[in-house]
């Protein structure tokens, strides 16, 4: 016996009976096609980043090979920075308060040391410079005048 639900189902196309489903079918259909494009784009994402961080990997392993005075100068300095930003313990500020106070005020003689030297080969280099460009340029007008005077 056919109800008049079964009618209105036939009609409208959401008959299960039917084998086509109908939008139920379509509504499925693109449900399953935005999965599958959603799972083929999150593994190609996933491999690309795991791509990009195996060549990191290699980049840093070829550069620690490389330069590795550079790499322990950076990591000497990444762990005075991290050392610097972690607080003391009231411990350690009993075992090594006065050595730390005295490294660290050798630390800074030894800062402006670093920088007066700097100060002074910067000083002399430029002094150089500069005596270079003059006798350059007086070079260059005695041509011009010895040029002109013919």
């Amino acid at each position: 016996m056919t109800t008049d639900t079964d009618i209105r189902a036939s009609e409208s196309g959401t008959d299960r009976g039917n084998g086509d489903g109908g939008p139920l079918a379509s509504v499925r259909q693109s449900a399953a096609e935005a999965y599958q494009t959603a799972r083929q784009r999150t593994a190609s994402a996933y491999s690309s980043a795991r791509g990009t961080a195996a060549s990191a990997g290699r980049r840093t392993a070829d550069g620690i090979e490389g330069y590795p005075v550079a790499a322990l100068v950076g990591g000497i300095a990444l762990g005075a920075i991290v050392g610097a930003l972690v607080p003391l313990s009231r411990q350690e500020r009993q075992l090594f308060g006065s050595t730390g106070r005295r490294l660290n005020d050798r630390a800074r003689e030894a800062l402006v040391a670093a920088r007066d030297a700097g100060k002074k080969e910067l000083d002399g280099f430029t002094d150089q410079a500069l005596d270079a460009v003059k006798a350059s340029a007086s070079a260059a007008a005695g041509k011009v005048k010895g040029e002109a005077g013919r």
